[in-house]
């Protein structure tokens, strides 16, 4: 993989799809024009996201050099040199500040949120731990947040706090992971102050709160539209908690959770079956 593509992390970009939620959850899915809203939606996050990563592999490119993977990150290894990544962050500024013109302002605000909020975290608050991990949690709802701006509709609270809980429990997971790696450890304020065993049991607690959270939700879309199936489609939640737990338990992996999911070929054939049950319980 080209190192300028690899600078921009795109087994990351899987994280942009919660832009998506609203108009899947809306009623939305068969109008044209909210595709279109949707996907520039998707696309302005997007490029703020590469934006972030960019000044974030800037900003840690002595710690990265300790980790066993992120060494191995273009500006790490000196394949890119900072003022080449810079120049491509501040390309990547204007594209999605473009993106974003058209769409109801309070798209904007949140891109900008977004954006000035990764760099206090980039700064400051990921050297915090637990609050590292919520700031990481915060950004996914900003997504969907972004989604529900876009198409100016509503999405229910529990979807909301469905995406917070699930994002913390990756989170608290991906932590889990890294506090293994020792050399790592010493360069990273935040996990010095993590522990195994305290996050086995943050990881316990939001797992168990997200699947109650999308249960509820589940539940309050099956009486919304009188399809009491849409109650059923937890057990694909379930089972895509329970399978990453599985790779973080006895596989002893966690790190990077989108590649999990993404090289995991029982959890991407759960997310189809869920999708597929759920948009024919809803349209159908």
């Amino acid at each position: 993989m080209s190192p300028w593509i690899k600078l921009l992390r795109p087994k990351q970009w899987i994280k942009n799809g919660f832009v998506f939620a609203p108009l899947f959850f809306s009623g939305e899915f068969t109008h044209v024009e909210s595709w279109h809203l949707a996907i520039q939606a998707a696309l302005a996050f997007l490029c703020a996201s590469c934006l972030v990563y960019i000044v974030n592999d800037i900003k840690d490119v002595a710690e990265d050099r300790e980790h066993p993977k992120k060494q191995n990150r273009p500006i790490a290894s000196g394949r890119i040199k900072p003022k080449q990544a810079a120049l491509l962050a501040v390309a990547f500024a204007l594209a999605s500040w473009a993106l974003l013109a058209p769409l109801p302002k309070a798209c904007a605000v949140i891109g900008v949120a977004y954006v000035v909020l990764n760099g206090f975290y980039t700064f400051y608050l990921k050297r915090i731990a637990i609050i590292d991990v919520f700031f990481i949690a915060s950004c996914y709802v900003l997504r969907v947040l972004m989604g529900c701006y876009a198409l100016q509709v509503e999405v229910s609270s529990w979807i909301i706090l469905t995406t917070f809980l699930l994002a913390l429990f990756l989170g608290f997971g991906k932590r889990y992971h890294e506090v293994g790696l020792e050399e790592y450890v010493k360069h990273k304020p935040n996990l010095q102050h993590y522990s195994r065993s305290l996050l086995d049991r943050l990881v316990i607690i939001c797992g168990g709160a997200a699947l109650m959270a999308y249960a509820i939700y589940a539940t309050e879309v099956a009486n919304r539209i009188d399809r009491v199936e849409m109650s059923y489609t937890t057990a694909f939640v379930a089972f895509g908690l329970f399978r990453y737990l599985q790779a973080m338990y006895v596989y002893g992996k966690g790190g990077e959770p989108e590649t999990i999911i993404l090289s995991d070929k029982l959890q991407l054939a759960n997310v189809a079956a869920w999708l597929f049950v759920t948009l024919w319980i809803m349209f159908y």
